[in-house]
């Protein structure tokens, strides 16, 4: 992962700061110079980081479909922010 990123991740404080509408300038700067495949790599970390909520015996409790949605549901929201 961009240390830019990490930067962001290690000092969020609040779950919607992950959303794309909020994410900073930095960060979304990282993000479009990124390949296609890193972006939806990031993209669905971030995705998993918003939305998944690991319950005592599973860390992940999204299924890989609803992953894939939530990517690219992500994705589609930071190419608004573009718009």
């Amino acid at each position: 992962m961009h240390p830019t990123i990490e930067t962001f991740l290690a000092n969020l404080t609040a779950l919607h700061q992950l959303e794309p509408r909020n994410l900073p300038n930095d960060v979304l700067h990282v993000m479009i110079s990124m390949s296609p495949e890193e972006l939806f790599k990031t993209c669905t970390q971030m995705a998993v980081l918003l939305n998944n909520i690991p319950s005592q015996t599973e860390p992940i409790t999204l299924t890989d479909e609803e992953i894939v949605t939530l990517a690219e549901e992500y994705l589609k929201g930071i190419l608004k922010r573009f718009r």
